[in-house]
């Protein structure tokens, strides 16, 4: 008999759960990214440059992302909502403990930890948790819980602004601490497990996707981007006050970063189907050199009007190249690799993106503290983004034929090249399953097949089974899901 796609997918539980995963993406993002608002003042009150500060910043943005590699497996096994509660309490507790600060260091230690590595327990998480409540709607629900990310930037800087004339940066962050509390325990009672499906073998499907060179091309790329990604939206309220600037009007440009990522997640997912998440996550890329162009020649202009007006472009067109990246990369990570240990895997490319977080920010800082100036800064980051297009566009825009492949339910498998050694005999699929009673052709299953080049592939049995129609060709209808070894010895 086939197999029918699980109820919950795409339900109205799972939007609720979307939902409630954007607003606390929102919270950590928001906080974190806030920072950029205290670091004049803080370097003011520490008497350091941009330098010393921004590795605050660099810190705790490579731990919200770096800390997926421990977070994704954890979800993996315990689920979300022991993270959010374990994250949830270093996160605040590190904004409280921070306010108290006397020594620039101590900054290093509780805003980077706890911010970092608190917020990164449950940041990850929630976008491998919302994979796996959609199959059709995958994509548009991923920019979901993405725009939290730029509603934070939107909302939160110009607040820490607020916060920061009306009291000072401590107060600042005990306000901020309360915030996250109160939307922390807003998303324990929202947000919920998806049911669990069955995934193969994650552990053997993780050790066959490293190998990949697409794996490696996205991990690559993800570094570069976030270098000047994350470094710019560090250090863009200070850069450009330093560039003459009002500081009000430096506020407004991240506010406009926040606003243009949020238009470019929801424009770009919602092209998703039509045009492909990998080909939109190329074009996303590709914004950034162009973005940062723009950023070059306002440092050429000589009115404060045309240069504000530049920048603003400048910040729009970041905004949706950033945004677009983020939403699309979960959905991306589906499409190519499968669901079997997602949480894993999309802790890893979030690990990628904390490495290059950690670099960014002081990078450009240091480079601005020794140049004098905000010209070297902005050519450096440009050529990064650059060479990061160059590594991103051969990729390839197919799900990659591994033996282990999982896709989401109602999707077609990979391409088929050749058939691996033949499974053991346990494993083999009977060569025709019966036709359901609603009326379809009959249907025989066939092994996935793995890429003819990657020899690491050949000697593993197939795990995973396709159904097919009679001519041979993959059903296209989306009404049949992956069928494993364990359905078929079901069936049988």
């Amino acid at each position: 008999m086939t197999a029918s796609a699980p109820t919950h997918l795409d339900s109205a539980r799972g939007w609720v759960t979307a939902s409630g995963a954007a607003i606390v993406v929102m919270a950590g993002f928001g906080t974190i990214y806030s920072f950029t608002a205290f670091a004049n003042a803080m370097a003011e009150e520490f008497d350091t440059g941009l330098g010393p500060i921004s590795i605050v910043f660099g810190i705790t943005v490579f731990l919200y992302f770096g800390s997926a590699l421990v977070s994704g497996r954890m979800y993996d096994r315990f689920g979300i909502a022991p993270l959010i509660v374990a994250g949830g309490l270093l996160f605040v507790g590190g904004l409280l403990a921070t306010s108290q600060v006397t020594v620039l260091w101590h900054g290093y230690v509780l805003f980077g930890f706890g911010l970092g590595f608190g917020g990164g327990l449950f940041n990850a998480p929630l976008f491998a948790l919302t994979a796996m409540w959609f199959a059709k709607y995958r994509a548009i629900a991923q920019g979901i819980v993405a725009t939290g990310s730029g509603l934070g930037t939107m909302i939160y800087i110009p607040f820490a602004q607020w916060l920061l004339r009306t009291y000072d940066w401590r107060v600042g962050m005990r306000w901020l601490a309360v915030i996250a509390a109160v939307i922390l325990v807003f998303g324990l009672l929202v947000i919920r497990q998806p049911p669990a499906m069955e995934m193969g073998d994650p552990r053997r499907h993780l050790s066959l996707v490293v190998r990949t060179s697409t794996f490696w091309q996205m991990g690559s790329s993800g570094v570069l981007f976030t270098i000047a990604v994350i470094g710019t939206i560090g250090l863009l309220i200070p850069f450009a006050i330093n560039d003459g600037v009002p500081e009000i009007a430096a506020g407004l440009l991240g506010f406009t970063v926040g606003l243009s990522s949020i238009v470019g997640r929801l424009a770009l997912t919602s092209l998703a189907r039509p045009l492909g998440s990998v080909r939109l996550l190329k074009i996303a890329f590709a914004g950034l050199p162009v973005a940062y162009a723009i950023w070059f020649v306002t440092t050429r202009v000589g009115t404060l009007e045309t240069k504000y007006g530049l920048l603003v472009a400048f910040a729009a067109l970041l905004g949706v190249s950033y945004g677009g990246y983020v939403a699309l990369l979960g959905d991306v990570t589906a499409h190519l690799f499968g669901l079997a240990g997602i949480g894993t895997l999309v802790g890893r490319f979030f690990f990628f993106a904390g490495t290059g977080a950690l670099i960014g920010p002081p990078l450009l800082g240091f480079t601005r503290d020794v140049s004098g100036g905000i010209t070297m800064p902005i050519v450096m980051v440009g050529v990064i983004a650059l060479a990061g297009v160059f590594v991103l566009m051969p990729m390839t825009r197919h799900p990659l034929a591994l033996p282990t492949y999982v896709g989401p339910p109602g999707s077609p498998p990979p391409p088929q090249s050749r058939p691996l050694v033949p499974a053991p005999a346990a494993q083999r699929p009977a060569p025709m399953v019966e036709a359901g009673s609603n009326g379809q052709r009959p249907e025989r299953l066939v092994a996935a097949m793995a890429h003819p080049r990657s020899a690491a592939l050949r000697d593993a049995p197939p795990q995973v089974f396709w159904p097919v129609a009679d001519d041979g060709e993959p059903d296209g209808t989306g009404a049949v899901p992956p069928v494993t070894v364990a359905d078929v010895a079901r069936s049988n």
